[in-house]
């Protein structure tokens, strides 16, 4: 019977993730002056690979026997202490990704003063307030040795740099700016420094540490943690989507609400699958924190290069 408590949280969490992709991609279907590519082929893509085929490098990875540990919430009533965190992230999105980096990008628009103060935004409202609202006394061992985690890292890492360097656009943009040799051996390892603090450890103490695992110890799931907590990570994006313009950059000719949530589930939820299980298979905050700074070096190499640059 134990086995089966589980069963239904998951189920649930597979039909709405699923009824909310197909709905989403219905919508950006219906966009005009967009292709084929841009409505179906690229989301598609997206998903099969952050949400099918890393979290299953990332299985491969972690099979096999981990530490003893006790996955039962030390308190009685876990979905209560779900209403807290859920409650902070609908405010954060409105108030800090939406309206404050928009009011942060006209206090100052140019770089890197932009950058700095985006970055000490999010530690304030992403590190360090979670932590002391949800943070308290809590500690999670990982699930397993550090030998093995460094593994994982080094696995997971070559395959999204591999990702970045063949599907994404940071090497052309990289190319194209064509910085000196000089420059990259002070770019490289200071632009991961960043994206380790600014995206890695901001989003993951938010979206996986915090949130993530609660929703898995509220419904003793791990599959219903990660695709919920996936959705969520997704939607916290939309309010930023849709006040800031970033429809411009992504081609859309005119922004709406629709868009942006739809927008926010398809093509950045599923990031939240990739990253949600390496937390569920390690449970170890610097890997996910360290892989999501890898990940994000090649987009972020340009324009950090540009900001410090100029």
């Amino acid at each position: 019977m134990s086995m089966a408590l589980p069963a239904r949280p998951a189920l649930i969490a597979t039909a709405v993730a699923l009824s909310a992709y197909a709905l989403s991609l219905a919508v950006l279907a219906r966009m005009p002056n967009a292709s084929l590519v841009d409505k179906l082929v690229e989301p598609l893509f997206l998903l099969a690979v952050l949400g099918g085929a890393f979290p299953a490098l990332t299985w491969l990875l972690t099979r096999g026997r981990s530490r003893g540990h006790d996955d039962r919430p030390r308190w009685s009533t876990p979905s209560k202490r779900l209403a807290g965190p859920l409650v902070y992230l609908a405010a954060f999105a409105v108030l800090v990704l939406g309206w404050g980096f928009t009011a942060l990008q006209a206090q100052w628009p140019d770089e890197p003063a932009q950058s700095v103060a985006q970055t000490l935004l999010k530690l304030a409202t992403m590190v360090v307030l979670p932590a002391l609202l949800f943070l308290r006394g809590s500690t999670l061992r990982p699930r397993f040795g550090t030998a093995r985690l460094w593994w994982v890292f080094a696995g997971m890492a070559v395959a999204f740099v591999a990702f970045q360097a063949v599907f994404g656009r940071g090497l052309t943009t990289l190319r194209e700016l064509a910085p000196a040799m000089t420059t990259l051996l002070w770019a490289i390892p200071l632009c991961w420094l960043r994206q380790v603090v600014e995206a890695g450890l901001c989003e993951e103490v938010l979206f996986r540490r915090v949130l993530q695992q609660r929703i898995a110890d509220a419904t003793r799931s791990q599959v219903a943690a990660v695709l919920w907590a996936s959705l969520l990570f997704g939607l916290a994006h939309a309010p930023g989507l849709y006040l800031r313009g970033a429809h411009a950059m992504e081609g859309v000719a005119e922004t709406s609400v629709p868009w942006a949530v739809a927008y926010s589930i398809v093509m950045i939820a599923p990031a939240g699958i990739a990253f949600g299980v390496l937390w569920a298979r390690t449970r170890s905050l610097w890997l996910v924190v360290a892989l999501h700074g890898t990940v994000d070096l090649l987009p972020q190499l340009a324009p950090f290069i540009r900001a410090w640059t100029n």
